[in-house]
C-alpha cells in the first residue's frame, strides 16, 4: 500500500473501495459503485469551451486571441496527460 500522500484523491478513493470490498463481503455492491464512478470521474476531461469559459472569466480581455487560443490549447494538453 502507498503512503497516502503519494496518491491522488481519486487513488485515494478508489483504494478505500478495494480495502472495503476487502474487509466486508456484503459492501461489495456500493464499494463497486464507487469505484466505477471515480473511474468515469478521471475519465472526464474539461471540453474546450469549458477551458475557453474558464480563461474568459479569469482573464477578461487580459490575452490577445493568439494568446487566448495557445493557453486553451495548453490546457488541454495538460489536462489529457495530467493523469498519465
Amino acid at each position: 500500500m502507498q503512503k497516502k500522500s503519494d496518491l491522488s484523491p481519486l487513488d485515494n478513493i478508489m483504494e478505500l473501495a478495494h480495502a472495503i470490498i476487502d474487509d466486508c463481503p456484503a459492501c461489495t455492491g456500493k464499494a463497486s459503485e464507487i469505484i466505477i464512478w471515480a473511474e468515469q470521474i478521471r475519465e472526464r476531461r474539461p471540453s474546450r469551451e469549458e477551458l475557453a469559459a474558464l480563461i474568459d472569466s479569469t482573464c477578461p480581455g487580459a490575452l490577445t486571441e493568439v494568446q487566448r487560443a495557445k493557453l486553451i490549447q495548453g490546457l488541454r494538453a495538460l489536462v489529457r496527460f495530467a493523469e498519465a
